[in-house]
């Protein structure tokens, strides 16, 4: 895997290392990846054109043979109705922009700004269906769908809002968005002509979240009832109201997301009295041992893990112990929200989204009370994602 990733790395592709990792792509696979292969990947269409163009300078690829192309198919014939989550990311101003900034400085606006939301997107799982002029749609759910995929386009939208702050940084000038989050049936299939065809989604979700998108202000995010009530619990906002959208006969309602909470209010515990006596059983031997035990919780979605996990953490705070959590998703790794930093930060007292600033204060605090060895420093900035000083640079590489 590592050689892929250096391979990348070639090609000024480096961001898209994980996602070849997480799908078990090797050197061996490379030569026979395909077009769509890249697409279900969800790499954009610059990217894709750029692999495609290296894999064909491999060894050996020229004897390959070539499978044949499959028939030009009919929209009808390989469309499938897909539950997805559609999400539109619009720059504000840009027509103002576009005329205070000459051509060349305008591209490159325009360049780092889809290169970070398009990073953000493919980080969350989700796929670029297009870029239309200074907008991003983004499909989550269709052609591969995870199970959670509101879940991902909720947080991508949120890291594309913080995300905006060092988009404006690089250009010199603050740059905003608007965004539009809404979930539903459309139809997935190929679209285009016998000479272009491309996979994407069409359907009442695709124009509400284009619609949402409109009737945001700048920096907000605005999300469809049915994406908000997929989350209940989980999402601090405002409801909107029903508003009226063009296109749509009947007003729609819609909610103001301000953060991610992470958890629903917690439920009562019913029924897990065995579980739970298990579970404090360790709690005592720890104590008394003065030495850790892991469980291992399994079960099915929807059975309960999750809140049996609460109220095990909730008894032993009520018996002294001090809990850190960390969580590891199959999405967003490598920036910060695997398991060993997320657990690093609890235990420093930091959030999630704790600037660098307080990261740094935290690091310096933790070294000064001998928490950690002088000589582990540069792993901790490693773990807190903060820059290695000047002096531990060669260390750390």
């Amino acid at each position: 895997m590592s050689d892929v990733a250096t391979w990348l790395a070639g090609l000024g592709l480096e961001k898209y290392a994980g996602v070849f990792a997480a799908n078990e792509i090797d050197l061996a696979a490379l030569p026979h990846l395909t077009e769509n292969d890249l697409k279900e990947l969800g790499l954009p269409i610059g990217p894709r054109r750029k692999v495609m163009a290296a894999i064909a300078t491999l060894p050996g690829v020229a004897t390959l043979p070539q499978q044949p192309e499959p028939p030009d198919l009919p929209v009808e014939a390989i469309g499938e109705r897909r539950q997805v989550t559609v999400l539109f990311v619009d720059l504000v101003g840009y027509t103002r922009l576009s005329q205070t900034l000459d051509a060349e400085q305008v591209h490159g606006v325009l360049e780092h700004f889809f290169s970070t939301v398009d990073r953000i997107i493919v980080e969350h799982g989700g796929g670029v269906d297009k870029h239309i002029g200074d907008c991003v749609m983004a499909v989550f759910g269709a052609p591969v769908a995870h199970g959670n995929d509101a879940e991902r386009a909720v947080r991508a939208a949120l890291a594309v809002r913080q995300a905006m702050t060092a988009v404006s940084g690089q250009a010199g000038r603050e740059l905003q968005v608007h965004i539009g989050v809404a979930a539903g049936q459309v139809m997935a299939s190929g679209s285009g002509s016998a000479s272009h065809r491309e996979y994407t989604v069409t359907g009442d979700s695709v124009n509400l979240a284009a619609r949402l998108t409109d009737v945001a202000g700048p920096n907000e995010i605005l999300v469809s009832d049915r994406v908000w009530q997929s989350l209940a619990g989980r999402l601090e906002g405002s409801d909107v109201g029903a508003l009226e959208i063009a296109g749509f006969t009947t007003p729609v309602r819609a909610w103001r997301l301000a953060e991610f909470r992470g958890r629903p209010h917690t439920r009562p515990l019913v029924g897990r009295q065995f579980e739970i006596e298990q579970l404090v059983a360790v709690l005592k031997a720890c104590r008394e041992s003065g030495r850790g035990h892991a469980v291992h919780l399994r079960g099915e979605a929807g059975i309960g893990k999750t809140r049996l996990l609460e109220e095990l953490l909730a008894i032993a705070r009520r018996q002294g112990f001090r809990c850190h959590q960390g969580l590891v998703l199959d999405f967003g790794t490598g920036t910060g929200r695997d398991a060993s930093r997320s657990i690093v930060r609890g235990i420093l007292g930091l959030e999630p989204d704790s600037p660098e600033a307080s990261a740094r204060a935290a690091a310096d605090a933790a070294l000064a009370a001998e928490l950690v060895a002088p000589e582990a420093a540069v792993f901790l900035n490693d773990l807190l994602g903060l820059p290695q000083p000047l002096e531990m640079r060669a260390l750390y590489n």
